[in-house]
């Protein structure tokens, strides 16, 4: 039998797993724990990872995966790439921290990159077309 002890070092190893700087809770669904490391897609946290690594800049995720039940809370389109885990959005204040970070994202071969005046979104999202967003 398996004590909760033992548990939690799994759950812990899990959290980092392939990672440097992030760890997977950062991308869970806000009503779903642990849904980060089971729903989201590895190549967009990777990638996010390297470009941390990379550059040593500190971010904040605001939105990795979500459930179904968040996801309708919040009105996203059932097409919507934070559904199936493909899709970050990163609180990213400061223009030359933003730069940074789309300079990475461009150099690890994202095609899809949304900014705000406060965020970065970026998606790794196959079935949609690529392109650049600015919002205000």
């Amino acid at each position: 039998m398996l004590n909760n002890n033992y548990i939690a070092v799994i759950m812990e190893v899990n959290n980092c797993e392939g990672l440097s700087f992030l760890t997977w809770d950062m991308f869970d669904s806000p009503d779903l724990p642990n849904s980060g490391y089971k729903f989201m897609e590895r190549e967009p946290v990777v990638l996010l990872d390297n470009i941390i690594k990379k550059y040593r800049i500190t971010i904040k995720v605001i939105l990795g995966y979500v459930s179904r039940p968040y996801a309708d809370k919040l009105r996203l389109v059932r097409s919507n790439s934070h559904r199936v885990g493909k899709a970050v959005k990163i609180r990213c204040v400061g223009t030359k921290k933003r730069l940074t970070l789309v300079r990475g994202l461009v150099q690890q071969g994202v095609h899809r990159i949304g900014i705000g005046k406060d965020y970065v979104y970026f998606d790794t999202d196959d079935l949609k077309e690529r392109a650049f967003y600015i919002w205000n």
